[in-house]
């Protein structure tokens, strides 16, 4: 992808949760395979594969422009599923009345209803205009206190729509990915920032004293919202829990830190008062008499330097 910053990388498909950043299943895009012909309708194969599990359990499925068609729309109707997605101008679906237009009004809208089916095109600016299929909505409900009078299904869109960004934010916010060439590394870390990401969420969910200043806030309300953890790509402060916890384990504080002794009569390492200066060479070794650093090329084994022995 030009237009990206990391313009390469491994390209997973992602079903999350609308409301909170939970990753519920995902696949690998490999492309297609020595000897298989090309795929056709990508968008709804993936769609189908992800939301299977999803069958007769009266949940909607909110997607973005690459996957929604009026055919994947009818598909799902009959495995119980609805969904609120946007359009592509160039499906052969969208009526001419409802493909963009300089003589539209600005913040104008047109239906479609077609059995479970519903159309709807708005014009945001004029000569532009977004359109959306929808399967859960079936009439011209318009949201009052919506300053543009968007439709309804505009604006339950708008608000189910961050599942997977916000997801891939908080995931790219707090990661663990590193440098490397090796694309099943990639594949690894991405599987060790989801894990984390589902486990934090599920966690925050039974105990939701926990950390309740700025994390939580901004992982509720997506990417429009941040904070200056965020920014400056700091974790939250856990350190009372974790001792908590390692207490409880009989792990103590006075167990897990060196010994002040320890540290004691170790000297700090100085340069090699015999050796050149452009060589900075720091030992820890002193004379045995004057007690300055030396090296080991300017010392006997009992570490005496050579102007002492003269």
């Amino acid at each position: 992808m030009p237009s990206k910053p990391a313009k390469y990388g491994l390209k997973i498909f992602w079903v999350c949760d609308a409301r909170i950043p939970y990753a519920i299943d995902g696949i690998v895009y490999t492309g297609r395979q020595p000897g298989e012909e090309v795929q056709k309708n990508l968008g709804e194969n993936i769609v189908q594969q992800l939301c299977s599990r999803f069958r007769n359990t009266g949940r909607n499925i909110t997607m973005d422009n690459f996957f929604t068609s009026v055919p994947l729309a009818q598909h799902l109707l009959e495995k119980d599923p609805t969904i609120v997605g946007t359009l592509r101008q160039n499906k052969p679906d969208i009526p001419p009345l409802m493909k963009p237009s300089k003589s539209r009004e600005v913040h104008s809208k047109e239906f479609g209803f077609n059995d479970s089916l519903t159309m709807v095109s708005f014009v945001r600016k004029k000569g532009k205009d977004v359109g959306l299929l929808s399967t859960m909505h079936h009439d011209k409900e318009v949201d009052e206190n919506s300053r543009k009078k968007k439709t309804e299904v505009i604006t339950y869109y708008n608000k189910t729509k961050g599942g997977v960004d916000t997801t891939d934010q908080m995931v790219g916010t707090y990661t663990s990915k590193r440098k490397t060439q090796r694309w099943p590394m990639v594949l690894w870390y991405n599987i060790i920032d989801i894990a984390t990401l589902n486990a934090y969420t599920f966690f925050t969910a039974q105990h939701p004293e926990f950390n309740t200043t700025a994390l939580p806030q901004r992982a509720l309300k997506g990417a429009c919202h941040t904070t200056h953890e965020e920014s400056t790509g700091r974790l939250p402060p856990t350190a009372n829990p974790i001792l908590e916890a390692m207490e409880r384990c009989g792990v103590t504080k006075a167990t897990t830190q060196p010994q002040e002794g320890s540290r004691q009569g170790q000297p700090k390492r100085k340069r090699c008062q015999i050796c050149p200066s452009n060589k900075d060479r720091k030992v820890n070794n002193r004379c045995g008499k004057c007690n300055v650093p030396v090296c080991n090329d300017h010392s006997q084994k009992q570490v005496v330097c050579l102007n002492c022995i003269q």
